[in-house]
């Protein structure tokens, strides 16, 4: 594993949010050539999807209007994410939100996410962000480099934001990247959910259709709140040891043969990924 953190210059609701929608890759992480996966390790959507060679970058900028599923779970949410591929192929992408405040996402075929935000007040969070490897030992002197390029320590404050625009720059906007703002996608979630105001307005949204991963959130959100109002226990991840806690559920990034179930798919998967690890990870809980 492997660990980081960074501040935030707004409400964590709004840092949570831009982590579940998986709709918004495809627009605010878009880069408009493809790299080579081993040049860009430990970067998110730099990697290829699990049984494939198509590079993230790719799917994510060539089918960007994808069918999006969102089922409840144990911890919170499960998020499905379909793109139908020239051929019959199908790229199936399985997030998780952990409530209250946290998501499970893939980074690459063996490496996933998990991110926290915790509030700091009202106005501000961090949020933690740990890399899982189920294959070789992450390169955590790289990825700490890596991070240190936009993060100062020991405050672990963002070297760009609101202070010098995001890091904008108009000729990459026209020639690399949809923002102008860098490769590191940290930083484009960051002007998104920033650049918001440091509480958003929610009464001004129109929240669409690729939205419905945020609404079905902010239902069980407000649910919860008023179970806590009536003094009953809200939903929250068992206490390590008991059951199946500390297995994770369930996340993927990768391409489903034409005429396989895509559910079929991301569970064989992932059962693989679990599988085939060097170490002793617990089975998925289906």
């Amino acid at each position: 594993m492997f660990s980081f953190k960074g501040y935030l210059d707004c409400n964590w609701l709004q840092a949570l949010e831009v982590g579940m929608d998986p709709a918004h890759a495809s627009f605010l992480h878009r880069y408009f050539e493809d790299a080579e996966a081993d040049a860009n390790y430990g970067k998110q959507f730099r990697a290829h999807s699990t049984d494939s060679d198509l590079p993230m970058t790719k799917v994510l900028r060539e089918y960007d209007c994808p069918d999006i599923a969102v089922t409840p779970s144990d911890c919170g949410l499960r998020i499905t994410t379909l793109r139908h591929l020239d051929g019959g192929d199908t790229h199936v992408r399985v997030t998780n939100v952990l409530f209250p405040q946290a998501f499970v996402i893939p980074l690459s075929s063996t490496m996933t996410i998990t991110q926290w935000h915790v509030p700091i007040d009202d106005h501000s969070c961090y949020w933690y962000a740990m890399f899982t490897s189920f294959a070789e030992p992450v390169d955590k002197p790289l990825m700490r480099e890596q991070r240190l390029q936009l993060y100062t320590l020991p405050d672990y404050m963002p070297r760009v934001g609101r202070h010098n625009n995001w890091g904008f720059d108009v000729e990459e906007q026209k020639t690399r990247t949809f923002t102008g703002m860098g490769e590191d996608i940290n930083v484009h979630d960051q002007w998104a959910v920033e650049s918001q105001g440091r509480i958003q307005d929610r009464t001004r949204e129109h929240l669409g259709t690729s939205d419905k991963a945020i609404v079905a959130y902010r239902v069980m959100l407000i649910n919860q709140i008023k179970k806590v109002q009536k003094g009953e226990a809200p939903l929250a991840l068992p206490p390590l040891g008991e059951g199946n806690a500390g297995a994770g559920p369930a996340t993927i990034d990768g391409v489903a043969p034409g005429g396989m179930a895509p559910e079929a798919y991301w569970r064989d998967a992932v059962e693989r990924l679990r599988a085939e690890a060097t170490w002793n990870v617990p089975a998925l809980a289906l």
